[in-house]
């Protein structure tokens, strides 16, 4: 679509509207070497790379026009059909810049090749990581995977991960091929990230509209999916909308922001984040408005629009600018407990879980977290849990200790529960008993030496499970330390695939999966603990003594989110 189009914007059904200064803290997620990008996209998309010859091209009529997409017969066992880098909404860059994604008016007499992933948003980092090489704002892309004479069948929406500034559905780590070829259509979809997906602008706030246009734009691709998916053989009425990580909690906004129209019939989380503090309102904007000489105040955004993505991002990255999801209160609230236990969320059935060692990686390049006491650590900006009570989190996380010998396992620790597991406690707890839903949850704590280059000792680290879920196991020798899967870890994927694909089949009947029942907060038993290799592939866990420093945690997590100081530290 040209700027000039005539533009129609999807239906949203959320009306309140109020002002918040509040944006989320990001935090570094893992990414396999660039070098291997190639390597990656080749393996896990081999029908992409192939020549015509190797495809059968099939039409479909959608939405956005028709799309002609292709027959994949190499990368698994049964034949796929795939449709790649479709549009489901106009471009955002120029007059639709920090705007509701707007529907397509296509071209009944032109045929889009959905041969090949469409290109990444752009990117807040300077290295989004691996499929983010390409970077538009036309970037609204929806990616289609269903086995051949596919018929009404269940769906699954994946949202990537990448600290809401990163990342791309055309990341061959997650491509779902291995989830389609149990009898699913897969879909994934790109959103707008950072600056563009997140302005925290006072001009917008004003206006009483969301600042949360990467949210906006998941509504959007699950609208398309709505009115397309039968095309493609699914089941507009069976989707279930997930991801890892942001998209987890990406996951997570979407139940809060669509309570009764939700269109979905279930949600899976994995290792997903609680909301994080955020910056005063505008004050991140404002960098990017003085580095390219606009305004500060009416007038921002236009003279921000007249400029070029490529100068957006150039400005971003020199200022050192960061955006994240808004508590607005159009969109997104803060306290998920309040939310859950008001009814304010989706009464759809929830996957949930996270790993064994979330924080490991978090905190790898913290210096606080190596000193010999987590005294300078609890206020950083790393945890971003400033008004915690130091001494209370000296007796749960007691240096040294057999559990934590050095601060460096107390403070991934805390930032593990604060963050991530006391979110998957108290989601299955609180909408299991404060609304009857069935909920499924789990704990991965599988540990090898293969799966990253900093061995072991990061244990089952944030992202681990990711390749596992996918059943892309087949890339983990492609990465650094280059150690081909075991036989053992294909089992372990092999059974959390079948998991995964039961639950979207059908949510309410949950992942069906031995010694996995579900979640019942009375039950200690009820959270699924996979890939302990001294035990077996899944065994019954301990949720008590799982989440017991969820009882401090839950003490304080209802004022978060805050705002930071204008200075943008804790400590200053």
């Amino acid at each position: 679509m040209t700027e000039n189009s005539p533009s129609r914007v999807f239906k949203y059904k959320i009306t309140e509207s109020s002002r918040s200064s509040r944006k989320v803290q990001p935090w570094p997620c893992m990414r396999i070497s660039r070098t291997t990008l190639l390597g990656l996209f080749l393996f896990s998309s081999s029908a992409v790379a192939l020549g015509v010859g190797g495809r059968n091209e099939l039409t479909v009529s959608t939405t956005s026009g028709r799309v002609k997409g292709f027959t994949d017969t190499d990368t698994t066992v049964i034949s796929l059909k795939k449709w790649l880098g479709i549009r489901y909404a106009q471009d955002t860059s120029g007059r639709n810049r920090w705007q509701p994604p707007k529907l397509l008016d296509p071209n009944p007499r032109t045929v889009f090749n959905a041969s090949e992933y469409g290109p990444a948003c752009l990117q807040g980092r300077a290295d989004g990581g691996n499929g983010t090489s390409i970077q538009s704002e036309d970037c609204l892309r929806i990616n289609v995977i269903a086995p051949a004479n596919a018929s009404k069948l269940p769906v699954y929406l994946y949202s990537h991960g990448g600290g809401f500034d990163s990342g791309a559905s055309s990341d061959p780590k997650i491509d779902g091929s291995f989830l389609a070829a149990k009898g699913i259509v897969f879909a994934s979809y790109n959103y707008r990230l950072s600056l563009w997906g997140w302005p925290h602008a006072s001009e917008i706030s004003k206006a009483g509209k969301t600042q949360n246009l990467g949210l906006l734009d998941t509504r959007a691709a699950v609208e398309w999916l709505r009115g397309n998916v039968a095309q493609f053989g699914g089941d507009p009425d069976k989707i279930t909308l997930g991801g890892e990580s942001v998209g987890a909690e990406m996951t997570n906004l979407y139940l809060s922001a669509y309570p009764r129209d939700p269109i979905i019939r279930g949600a899976i989380m994995q290792s997903g984040d609680t909301a994080q503090p955020m910056w005063p309102e505008n004050q991140q904007i404002e960098l990017i408005a003085k580095n390219l000489t606009c305004p500060t105040g009416n007038g921002l955004l236009d003279c921000l629009r007249r400029k070029s993505g490529t100068d957006l991002r150039e400005a971003l990255l020199s200022t050192g600018a960061q955006f994240q999801p808004v508590t607005d209160n159009i969109t997104i609230w803060k306290d998920y407990v309040a939310q859950t236990t008001a009814g304010h969320t989706a009464r759809v059935p929830l996957l949930v879980g996270t790993n064994k060692d979330e924080g490991t990686l978090i905190v790898e390049g913290e210096p606080t977290a190596y000193l010999s006491d987590i005294v300078a650590y609890s206020t950083s900006n790393n945890l971003n849990f400033p008004f915690s009570s130091l001494s209370e989190l000296q007796q749960v996380y007691p240096v040294p200790s057999s559990e934590f010998p050095t601060a460096y396992n107390a403070t991934a620790a805390m930032w593990r529960d604060a963050h991530m597991l006391c979110l998957a406690h108290n989601l299955a707890t609180h909408r299991t008993k404060a609304l009857g839903l069935p909920v499924w949850r789990y704990r991965l704590d599988h540990v090898a030496n293969n799966l990253n280059s900093r061995g072991v000792r990061i244990g089952a680290f944030h992202g681990e499970d990711i390749r596992f879920v996918m059943g892309t196991w087949r890339t983990i020798v492609l990465s650094p330390p280059f150690v081909p899967a075991t036989p053992q870890q294909v089992a372990l994927s092999d059974a959390m695939v079948e998991a995964w694909t039961n639950f979207v089949k059908d949510p309410r009947r949950g992942p069906r999966t031995e010694n996995w029942k579900k979640y019942n907060p009375d039950d200690p038993s009820s959270i699924a603990i996979f890939g302990n290799t001294a035990t077996g592939l899944v065994i019954p866990g301990n949720h008590t003594e799982v989440d017991k420093s969820c009882v401090y945690w839950n003490k304080i997590l209802p004022i978060y989110p805050q705002t930071f100081p204008e200075c943008g530290s804790w400590s200053c």
